[in-house]
């Protein structure tokens, strides 16, 4: 193989990492969570929220009344580690007691490959706990 062609498929190479660790991070921005609207006050879906993170193994680090936010703890597998993930449910008050929530998973950068979004998970858990159904999401984005 000449020098040449030995130096072609080295740039070819380098730019195909580069693509392929930067078209996750670019899918990762446009990702926007779900948006669901609940027939419950403010308070009470605050409340299913922070309940709803704790039962996915979320460490708190906020809990306003219009933001719960926290991180899952990092684990170690087998060829990549996992967890990680910062969640988020932001509230809005709504009309008539009802309450729209914003869930979100953003995944950190160390353990990326081995991370899941939680979102759907959330919203089942807070439904379970508000004692309602689970509510469509009409603007969820593809996870991945």
């Amino acid at each position: 193989m000449n020098r040449r062609n030995l130096m072609s498929r080295i740039v070819a190479a380098g730019l195909g990492l580069t693509f392929a660790v930067s078209a996750p991070l670019a899918l990762a921005e446009k990702y926007d969570g779900l948006t669901v609207t609940f027939d419950k006050p403010i308070e009470e879906v605050q409340k299913a929220a922070v309940d709803a993170l704790t039962v996915v193994g979320v460490t708190l680090s906020k809990q306003e009344p219009n933001l719960v936010e926290g991180k899952r703890k990092n684990k170690v597998g087998f060829m990549v580690g996992s967890g990680g993930e910062v969640l988020s449910v932001a509230l809005t008050s709504l009309e008539a007691g009802k309450t729209q929530a914003k869930i979100r998973t953003t995944k950190t950068f160390v353990g990326r490959a081995g991370q899941k979004v939680w979102d759907q998970p959330i919203l089942e858990e807070m439904s379970k706990v508000l004692g309602v159904s689970v509510p469509s999401a009409p603007t969820a984005a593809a996870a991945q």
